[in-house]
């Protein structure tokens, strides 16, 4: 019996873990646009109208835009004031969560 217990114990932990792979989300609606901490590299937030995911356990329309160069980043935020703005719609490349927010890698802009 305990060789069954180790031998089902060694097969559960030699599988490999999941990985978050990249995802696409379209159509999103900014409704406010933020940045929390006073960090150069700092993570600009894009809370979004229209779309909800699961990150953190329950419902979430937060999503984090990191860049660690400042022109990129700062292009990115201007992409997402535009949006927001004009009422156009971003679509995000994604790659998985942070506490309760989608982190996103990439920016388009769309009417």
């Amino acid at each position: 019996m305990r060789y069954l217990i180790w031998v089902i114990c060694t097969l559960l932990l030699s599988l490999p873990l999941p990985t978050t792979a990249a995802k696409l989300v379209t159509g999103v609606e900014v409704s406010a646009l933020g940045q929390l901490a006073d960090d150069e590299e700092a993570p600009f937030e894009i809370i979004a109208n229209n779309k909800v995911h699961k990150c953190g356990g329950k419902s979430s329309n937060r999503f984090l835009v990191y860049s660690e160069d400042p022109d990129v980043a700062m292009r990115r935020f201007t992409l997402a004031l535009e949006a927001m703005r004009n009422n156009w719609v971003l679509t995000l490349n994604t790659d998985g969560c942070e506490g309760s927010a989608l982190r996103a890698f990439e920016i388009r802009l769309h009417r």
